[in-house]
């Protein structure tokens, strides 16, 4: 626990980069990270070696092993974790609690397996409110330790030399999808590489099971941080505009509880329009989800802001309550 929270904070570190080469916006995209896949993450072998120095120097014996290692355990959770940490550091994410997804997930296991309603089964992102859903998969692995040594003979008697160079890629692709249709917005590369040498490299700094992959010191730790910044930079970089979604959290007393703040744009006296969420169409042919049609019920106005949440007053329409969808009046 202690070598995650430290790479944690030195990835936070390493890719204030990230966010400073890109204007914050007004409005942060309110997003779901969900597991990243490995499809690269897959035992590889060892091959060795034994030759002499070059030059045709009496050597005595030399040997060169190359060992391509795996993946350390929960390496893909722990790029997982990071990838949270890198998005909220760039100013223009926020990122949706990991705990609140895991809710999703089972309630959307209730409703695939016909324990709920049609109505109120959770659809993928809404029950969130995330406007996106951020995946990927880590489709470049490469992690190996080269090591050179023996006896030299006729220099000098008994010396006994040995150098390691590790080497570690980490290449990952970055998928931003609309939660309502499953449609991809963009996507995006990056890729990480770095090596050490020195007498007794070290591999993960006898951390091999850590989530995130090996310490903040090692080709690894570097090689993931440097994939995840390029990533991301990219992902903002290239991404279209989405427009911003709010939703109503609550009503009581005629008081409308908005899962917005300041960091969203809201602000005393902001007029938000209230739309009701009509079923998913859902083209007969294909199956596919073409999005779901809205309806609006009303109108509110910004009253207070605080800090989790705003306040409202409704100022037309009725009916509203919880988990309708709030947008600008005004683009």
């Amino acid at each position: 626990m202690p070598h995650r929270r430290l790479l944690l904070a030195v990835a936070s570190a390493s890719f204030a980069a990230v966010a400073s080469a890109q204007q914050p916006a007004s409005q942060k995209l309110r997003v779901a990270v969900m597991d990243l896949s490995g499809s690269a993450l897959k035992m590889q072998t060892s091959q060795t070696g034994i030759g002499g120095m070059p030059g045709g120097m009496p050597t005595g014996v030399q040997t060169t092993t190359s060992v391509a290692i795996p993946a350390p355990a929960e390496f893909a959770r722990g790029l997982t974790e990071m990838l949270g940490t890198v998005l909220v550091k760039t100013g223009r994410f926020t990122v949706l609690e990991r705990a609140a997804q895991q809710q999703m997930d089972q309630e959307q296991a209730l409703a695939a397996a016909g324990k709920t309603t049609k109505e109120t089964g959770a659809r993928t992102g809404a029950m969130l409110g995330a406007q996106a859903l951020i995946t990927g998969d880590i489709t470049g692995f490469s992690y190996s330790k080269s090591s050179i040594g023996g006896k030299v003979s006729n220099m000098i008697p008994g010396l006994s030399v040995s150098s390691d160079r590790v080497t570690a890629e980490v290449i990952i692709d970055l998928r931003l999808i609309d939660p309502s249709t499953s449609e991809l917005i963009w996507s995006s590369k990056g890729t990480g590489k770095a090596s050490q040498t020195g007498v007794a490299a070290d591999l993960t700094r006898d951390d091999k099971a850590w989530s995130a992959g090996g310490t903040t010191a090692t080709p690894l730790g570097q090689a993931s941080r440097d994939a995840l910044a390029e990533a991301v930079k990219a992902l903002i970089a290239g991404m279209p505009k989405i427009a911003w979604t709010g939703r109503v959290i609550d009503v009581r007393d005629g008081v409308v509880y908005v899962n917005a703040t300041a960091a969203d744009g809201m602000k005393p006296g902001l007029e938000l329009l209230v739309f009701e969420q009509q079923p998913p169409l859902v083209d007969p042919e294909t199956g596919k989800s073409l999005g779901a049609p809205e309806r609006q019920v009303g109108t509110i106005v910004i009253d207070t802001v605080l800090e989790k949440f705003s306040t409202a007053k409704i100022t037309k329409g009725d009916g509203i309550t919880r988990g309708h969808v709030l947008r600008f009046a005004t683009p």
